[in-house]
């Protein structure tokens, strides 16, 4: 059933079909344990923190099958956004995906054991090195994304391009106002 509009919670959004969850549920003990709060942000946070754990192990269930972490993937995929080449310095690589210099070092050691990167020097500065995707790298990146794609496909399908843009758009204020929080 279909609750009223809850401080902070404003009025239902009527594009929106309504079922309640466990989140609702707290989000109501939380409504009735402090009163003239607004924790309307807090149903919010609950509701990504869930999404990111269901997130994951969608990840997990895509990657498995190819052979990959996400990790893995990532860097695949940075190298391959690249255009032919599918190079780049691994400073470049940890700056695009944000990650420590070691945990990137750990990452390519770990592509390149399973022989899908390689690195070599760089022509260009002889103190340093490249990472590049080898066919077998190309290969497994193309088969991971195919199975997001398809994955992604079956799970958004249902979904309209409007409802998908808006969605994006809503994502896309989340994850600006974390990068504010982080980053200022």
């Amino acid at each position: 059933g279909a609750g009223p509009g809850r401080a902070g919670g404003g009025p239902a959004d009527e594009s929106m079909p309504e079922h309640r969850d466990w989140i609702d549920e707290i989000y109501e003990a939380w409504d009735r344990e402090f009163p003239g709060s607004d924790t309307a942000a807090l149903k919010t946070i609950t509701r990504l923190a869930r999404l990111t754990v269901l997130l994951e192990s969608f990840q997990v269930d895509v990657l498995a099958p190819v052979g990959l972490v996400m990790s893995d993937f990532t860097v695949l995929a940075a190298l391959r956004r690249l255009g032919p080449d599918y190079q780049a310095s691994p400073s470049e690589l940890y700056n695009v995906l944000d990650r420590s210099s070691g945990g990137m070092t750990k990452m390519i050691q770990r592509l390149e054991r399973l022989e899908l990167v390689e690195r070599f020097p760089d022509p260009d500065d002889g103190r340093s090195s490249l990472v590049r995707l080898t066919p077998a790298g190309l290969e497994v990146h193309e088969r991971a994304f195919d199975a997001f794609l398809e994955a992604s496909h079956a799970l958004l399908g249902d979904s309209s391009s409007r409802r998908l843009g808006e969605l994006d758009r809503s994502l896309q204020t989340m994850v600006g106002a974390f990068e504010k929080y982080f980053y200022r």
